[in-house]
């Protein structure tokens, strides 16, 4: 990448030197100067900017002389570019005079209404004003007056009598979200924010315009009227409702979740959430969250305590153990719990029970761990960094509705097109909602299933346009028979659709794989395609390229990592790798079983046949959420006993013989490893709800005792430190030293080489 240029200006007398062409408004934070603004914002395009008028400066020129030659009239330091011998202040009383004249304007038919507006107290426009505005108004006319605050949707509430005309809401919903459903109507004073013909506002990222609006003409219909900014408290956290790990920041008052909003993390979601993150956890504060173990009777839950249900779990594990043997047990869970949960349950499992029976996986694919490209790659899910999507060449989408199933991933590979003419390549059966962000992508719109025809039907391309030297024989003869005519009669594509996409798959491409491709039937084969089409193309370890296999749950890739796996231990070593397991035993002080376990899909369907005698199901709905759901409902009533650990009496845990209440993500502390790879915090915000509710890690570590086979836990620190030593990717994440953008753990490109080091740190 080359240099940037620096040129060299002065800011109130102040010289310094800046990139060439940046905003003088982003060149004044460098030196402490503030600016006031409204529809500034560095994440938005400046093609609708300087409309406020509020970031007004004098600007001039050095002449050769030394003298400045002022511009005739005030200008926008928004949208003023800094150049070689720029001079700017900030703060004469010409701008002082029109900072005034400009609140005095937008405030004309501004309601101040600012008592009952949910903007109250975190208001730009009332810090601007009793900053830099005058201290009474002039005009005593009626301000105009509209339709009051009504909602635009489930999530919003429009007020345009407050509407400042800044522009944000409508640039975010043209230029980042791409849905463009906001914009502005009519011309002058009767101009307006809406939706085409008032009809619903459907963005799945509408919750950003809230943060956006720089008044109350956008508000939350969930916090509205619920809280002022200063009785509130904030804690950092990391949003649960998809893998993509964005940063938010909990807004709560005692015992009560208020309010999500987004928190900067530029590694992963800048600052952007998408709806269901930002208005999906009211489920904290639910009225029917458990708040006590229940134990079946008859019919009927009664309520116990902590003591006589583990009593009761231990008896018929031990029970089951001594008369079946440990296989007749197993767990099935860990994709919503934190790592430290997750290595606690699968601890718990292999030491206390002795059995490799448990598995996170839901979807209908359970291969073995080997499988996945942990042995090509060195990863085993994703190569890419979510941040290094945007510098791709080309995005290629395949078997995902993008927007809906990874929001914030889909965010980067369209500002990758939007802001830096990526080329897009998306490959689905129907017309999507991400295809419809994109302008004129390439489309390849395939025949259900016949996904391993298609990828291998590019791959032949690719070969074919490369030199017959530079094949690998071995690749071109797996692939040679599907030709374009082959693959176009069979799946339903072009030839000219087809050799499109061929042409942009290059050094760059960053492939992004979602559900199709992940529940695929023949899995396998298609995952040794695409792996060998991301190595003809010159992908395989490129920082702006390389196989993503998005996953679908916020922990997905940390339960992998923590060994919550039947063939895996904690860091993908098979559990009949002897010196793997000597390691454990060494550090757990304890003997392992040798035999890898069952799946879930085998614990279920044994269990369906009456041949499990114990199923641990933990803050899983596997009765609504399992890929077979009829066989998860025939195994939850045919199976010896049943224990579930959740939040709520769900489906799965009405067929529950003791049910156990667990704390939410509010309520505890701990990590998330999110779909990068990346480890990040979050923090413990409120109380549990009542006493006997309990973080899965303490359920997991009394349970031992219970069982006995303690497995002393004092905090999710000292897990964490273990866990470092079990897994020596994990070895610098140190609670202490962990940095704000959480440490995303690097390839191992020989797994025998982590092991050889996490015995170093026994």
């Amino acid at each position: 990448m080359a240099e940037q240029e620096l040129v060299t200006i002065e800011i109130n007398g102040i010289e310094l030197q800046v990139p060439k062409g940046e905003m003088i408004i982003e060149s004044a934070k460098r030196v402490g100067v503030d600016i006031p603004f409204f529809c500034y914002h560095p994440r938005l395009g400046k093609g609708q900017a300087a409309n406020c008028r509020m970031c007004l400066v004098e600007a001039g020129t050095k002449q050769p002389d030394g003298s400045v030659r002022m511009m005739p009239k005030p200008q926008t330091s928004c949208s003023l570019p800094a150049s070689q011998g720029l001079v700017v202040y900030t703060d004469t009383v010409a701008i002082q005079k029109a900072r005034r004249g400009i609140l005095e304007f937008l405030l004309i038919n501004h309601p101040l209404d600012c008592p009952v507006c949910d903007r109250g107290g975190e208001c730009p426009l009332q810090n601007n004003t009793l900053f830099y505005g005058p201290g009474v108004t002039r005009y005593v006319e009626d301000k105009r007056h509209l339709p009051k605050a009504f909602p635009i949707s489930d999530y919003v509430v429009l007020d345009r009598e407050r509407c400042i005309h800044c522009a944000r809401c409508t640039r975010f919903s043209q230029e980042i979200s791409g849905d463009a459903q906001l914009e502005f109507l009519k011309r002058g004073a009767d101009m307006m924010v809406s939706t085409f013909q008032d009809t619903e506002f459907t963005s799945c990222f509408s919750g950003n315009t809230i943060e956006l609006c720089p008044v109350g003409a956008l508000t939350s219909r969930r916090y509205r009227f619920r809280a002022r900014p200063w009785d509130m408290k904030s804690q950092k956290s990391v949003c649960t409702r998809c893998s993509n790990g964005c940063n938010i920041w909990l807004d709560y008052r005692p015992k009560r979740l208020v309010r999500v909003l987004g928190r900067e993390n530029e590694a992963v979601n800048e600052e952007w959430t998408c709806d269901r993150g930002k208005f999906g956890h009211e489920y904290i504060n639910s009225d029917r969250r458990l708040l006590s173990p229940l134990v079946r009777q008859g019919e009927k839950f009664v309520t116990a305590s902590w003591a006589e249900a583990y009593q009761v779990i231990a008896s018929r594990i031990q029970q089951a153990v001594r008369a079946h043997g440990a296989d007749s047990v197993g767990a099935i869970g860990g994709a919503h719990l934190s790592n430290e949960e997750a290595y606690l349950l699968q601890k718990l499992m292999r030491v206390a029970i002795g059995t490799n029976n448990l598995d996170h996986r839901l979807e209908r694919n359970q291969l073995a761990g080997g499988d996945t490209l942990l042995t090509r790659f060195g990863v085993p899910f994703t190569q890419t960094a979510i941040a290094d999507i945007e510098r791709a060449k080309t995005v290629f989408i395949i078997g995902s509705e993008l927007v809906d199933e990874q929001p914030i991933v889909f965010l980067r590979a369209r500002k990758a097109w939007y802001r830096f003419g990526a080329k897009v390549i998306i490959a689905y059966p129907e017309v999507t909602e991400t295809e419809l962000r994109f302008d004129e992508p390439v489309v390849l719109r395939y025949r259900e299933g016949t996904e391993p025809v298609l990828v291998a039907g590019l791959l032949h391309l690719v070969l074919s346009s490369a030199e017959a030297g530079s094949r690998a024989d071995a690749v071109w003869n797996s692939v040679s028979v599907y030709t374009p005519e082959r693959v176009a009669e069979e799946t339903g594509v072009s030839l000219d659709a087809l050799r499109e996409a061929a042409s942009l798959l290059g050094e760059g491409t960053v492939f992004l794989c979602g559900g199709r491709v992940r529940n695929h039937a023949e899995y396998p084969t298609l995952v040794r395609t695409l792996c060998r089409l991301v190595e003809v193309t010159g992908n395989a370890g490129r920082a702006n390229g390389g196989l993503n296999i998005l996953l679908p749950e916020v922990n997905s890739h940390g339960a992998a990592d923590m060994g919550v796996l039947p063939d895996m231990l904690p860091g993908y070593a098979p559990v009949g790798d002897v010196g793997a397991r000597q390691h454990l035993e060494r550090l757990w002080n304890v003997s392992l079983p040798a035999q890898p376990g069952l799946s879930s899909q085998a614990m279920l369907e044994r269990a369906a046949q009456g041949q499990m005698q114990v199923l641990y199901i933990v803050a899983e709905d596997i009765a609504q959420k399992y890929h077979d759901p009829a066989l998860a409902q025939r195994a939850l009533e045919n199976a010896g006993f049943v224990v579930v650990q959740d939040l709520f009496l769900t489906e799965t845990a009405q067929y529950a013989d003791v049910v156990l209440p667990a704390a939410s993500v509010a309520e505890k502390e701990g990590t998330f490893t999110n779909t990068e790879r990346r480890v990040q915090r979050f923090w413990e915000a409120l109380d549990s709800p009542s006493p006997d509710v309990k973080p899965d890690l303490n359920i997991f570590a009394e349970l031992a005792v219970y069982l006995g086979k303690p497995i002393p836990v004092f905090s999710a620190e000292q897990v964490m430190e273990e866990i470092g030593k079990a897994f020596p990717a994990y070895a610098d994440c140190h609670y202490d030293q962990m940095p704000p953008e959480g440490i995303r753990w690097q390839a191992l490109t020989r797994v025998a080489e982590s092991r050889e080091k996490a015995t170093q740190l026994t």
